[in-house]
């Protein structure tokens, strides 16, 4: 993990209290959670404009998720004592979380996968239009390969 800045401000900082910072992450976890899930749904539906929309805000509770998490580690030997309850808890949460975040991994890949195909495809058709329109000069600065049907004149009355 990177160190951060020495002006670093924290998206989020946890409460001293270690069960109300446990619960606080678990409001972040499933904040980060439904971002995801508004993101899959995006990309499944191929909503680019809302996948773009959604970014500052994934940004956002994306760093608080990171920024508490750190906290926590940081943290670690102040959670040991938090009820059983409130732990199991936790671990579901980030359990959904991981299973959302896979999904949107998938989901990120498969977008990725068509992209690169698209370009594929716009790349083939550039090739090939340029093959078959394409001006060519030879060695002498005559043009090869290249046939008009539209006469070429040079208009002087201008």
């Amino acid at each position: 993990m990177s160190t951060p800045p020495k002006n670093f401000e924290p998206a989020i900082t946890l409460p001293t209290d270690p069960a109300r910072a446990m619960q606080d992450m678990m409001e972040t976890i499933d904040s980060l959670r439904a971002v995801y899930v508004e993101e899959n749904e995006a990309l499944n539906a191929a909503r680019t404009r809302d996948f773009m929309a959604l970014q500052p805000r994934k940004l956002e509770t994306t760093r608080a998720y990171h920024d508490g998490i750190s906290q926590m580690i940081a943290r670690k030997n102040d959670f040991l004592n938090v009820h059983p309850d409130l732990k199991s808890l936790f671990r579901k949460k980030q359990e959904e979380f991981t299973v959302v975040a896979e999904e949107n991994m998938e989901a990120l890949d498969r977008m990725r996968r068509s992209v690169n195909r698209l370009n594929e495809r716009i790349m083939t058709a550039a090739r090939k239009s340029m093959e078959r329109d394409g001006v060519n000069y030879g060695a002498h600065g005559k043009m090869k390969g290249y046939h008009s049907t539209a006469p070429m004149t040079l208009n002087e009355s201008a």
